[in-house]
């Protein structure tokens, strides 16, 4: 189940590969999904980027380089571009070159601009090679300067999005379907709209990039955004979290108000590390409850929400690719039961479809005795690029694996299920270093892992979970390098 998933997984991404957008044999971007995603997608191929890693750091190198290129330089109303923000969409087909839809180049997601500066940090992670990152350090500055100049419309600290455009998106965080964003009664949330998870995805790229930047001597731009991380998540838990719900509000109205309804926005708010560890509990808990989870997977809308639709693009369906994030959350706070179950779900939904490969989305039915198979969802993409590299994301979880290649460091915590008794993971690259270590599950359920082979300077090192309560090993990382910044 798990390898047949991982090794076509391998295969879908050879096959969705974009060889006209090459910048190198090693250094390569991939298409959104097929049928009808041929095409680059800025925050799909990123999430692809950042997931692949621990196979391969060349789709990083390849996407980072492709979307700098394209980021925005001017105030282009009609194809929602400013100047720093990050491409949504480029497309080659007839209507955009005829520039009869904006979509030749369109800029309207806010996704993608917080997204690069986390990718390009996660390549310094793999890595450690100053000289290949450097070259996406200051369009990553950019990236967040344009999220601090154009998003914050109410000037309340937090990013929000509106289309400018005739033929823009209406909806331009990660739920981008029309009718995604949604008030308790059904109704739809008027613009702008502050989604909590893109909150979440702004922390963490600052997060991440503060401590980039650390490293390449810029200290006072990374105590800057260091400082401007830890205010944002402040901030955060004080105008989203909804106490009575034990849960992360959706969204905020254009009159900051709550939108209330229970969605899987807020598992992204546990992943990217903006969620109070306090507060992570009871939104597991919440989240798992029989209304959000199928079984198969955590539904995108509660089922008790009046607009749930289980074939519903947004509004009920289950997501391959919000699982590995939600795994890398639940394992960030030491959840690792949650882990397990996440885990647990995307592989078996994966043995369930052909060739063992997760489509773009199922429908978002339980899993019960009228349901005992994951339900199809007629239009979704298969393959998919982000639903094909979230099972290296899940793997990554169950594993614990952490690179810190500039100190040299591979952390390690496995957690293996009993349905995975057994792993190897071979030619593992961190900096300039191969390592290859077998995983395994003794027998009073505790994990363990050997070193089989080891080439280069690298150093495995057994990080226990009570460190991952509070912080992922990179962030807590960042919190001592930040310690020594100048004027800190």
């Amino acid at each position: 189940m798990v390898i047949g998933a991982l090794e076509q997984a391998k295969r879908d991404l050879d096959a969705l590969r974009l060889y006209d957008l090459d910048c190198a044999e090693r250094a390569w971007t991939t298409a959104a999904g097929l049928p009808v995603y041929i095409a680059l997608f800025g925050r799909d191929t990123l999430t692809v980027a950042w997931e692949a890693a621990p196979v391969t750091t060349d789709i990083m190198r390849g996407t980072l380089p492709v979307l700098a290129g394209l980021q925005g330089k001017e105030i282009n109303d009609w194809r929602d571009e400013q100047p720093g923000r990050m491409l949504h969409e480029a497309h080659t087909g007839p209507l955009a070159s005829l520039n009869y839809t904006p979509k030749a180049r369109y800029y309207g997601s806010i996704t993608t601009s917080g997204f690069y500066p986390f990718v390009a940090a996660q390549l310094w992670h793999w890595t450690g090679d100053k000289n290949l990152v450097r070259p996406y350090v200051d369009p990553a500055i950019a990236a967040l300067k344009w999220l601090d100049a154009f998003c914050d419309h109410d000037k309340d600290g937090f990013c929000e999005y509106k289309t400018r455009s005739e033929l823009g998106l209406e909806n331009q965080a990660w739920k981008d379907s029309s009718d995604a964003i949604v008030y308790e009664d059904g109704s739809q949330v008027p613009k702008p709209i502050a989604t909590c998870e893109e909150q979440g995805i702004v922390y963490a790229a600052k997060m991440n990039l503060a401590e980039v930047l650390w490293w390449f001597d810029r200290g006072d731009e990374a105590k800057y955004l260091y400082e401007s991380a830890k205010e944002l998540k402040k901030r955060f838990s004080e105008a989203f979290w909804m106490e009575s719900e034990g849960f992360f509000a959706m969204a905020l109205d254009p009159d900051r108000r709550q939108v209330s309804s229970i969605g899987s926005n807020a598992l992204h708010c546990v992943a990217t590390g903006i969620a109070d560890t306090a507060l992570v509990p009871r939104t597991l808990k919440r989240l798992f409850a029989e209304d959000m989870f199928t079984g198969w997977g955590v539904r995108t809308l509660s089922s008790r929400h009046p607009a749930f639709n289980p074939y519903s693009y947004h509004r009920g369906t289950v997501w391959p690719v919000e699982h590995g994030p939600f795994a890398i959350g639940a394992y960030r706070y030491g959840c690792h039961d949650y882990v397990e179950r996440v885990c647990r779900s995307q592989f078996e939904t994966a043995a369930l479809f052909d060739f063992f490969r997760l489509p773009e989305c199922i429908a978002g039915h339980q899993r019960d005795q009228d349901h005992p198979f994951p339900a199809v969802y007629p239009a979704a993409n298969s393959p998919q690029a982000w639903s094909t590299t979230t099972v290296y994301t899940l793997l990554q979880a169950l594993l614990g694996l952490q690179p810190f290649a500039p100190l040299r460091m591979l952390f390690v915590d496995p957690h293996l299920p009993a349905w995975l008794p057994e792993i190897t993971i071979s030619d593992l690259r961190v900096a300039n270093a191969i390592v290859t270590i077998r995983f395994f599950r003794k027998s009073n359920g505790s994990s363990d892992y050997k070193v089989l082979e080891k080439r280069g300077w690298l150093h495995v090192v057994r990080q226990p979970s009570p460190w991952s309560l509070t912080a992922s090993y990179g962030e807590r990382a960042k919190d001592i390098l930040m310690s020594l910044a100048p004027g800190h």
